[in-house]
């Protein structure tokens, strides 16, 4: 798998995985457990975070399109 992604993250495609082991995570479905791919840590953890949902990932997207880089005074 490792060569298959040429020694990159399925998702954001870095060469650095990142991480306490600094190694690529094998990512699962976790409803069927098949193997997606392998992931560096920051993509790893991003999905979990978004408890591998479509739809939130959707809202976060939809959410970072809105503000375009904006950034706003608090």
């Amino acid at each position: 798998m490792y060569e298959t992604q040429n020694g990159q993250c399925a998702i954001c495609g870095t060469t650095e995985p990142g991480g306490r082991w600094n190694r690529f995570a094998v990512d699962h479905d976790h409803e069927t457990g098949v193997v997606r791919g392998l992931l560096c840590n920051n993509c790893n953890t991003a999905l979990g975070l978004f408890q591998d949902s479509f739809s939130i990932l959707h809202l976060a997207a939809n959410y970072l399109d809105k503000h375009n880089g904006k950034s706003y005074s608090l």
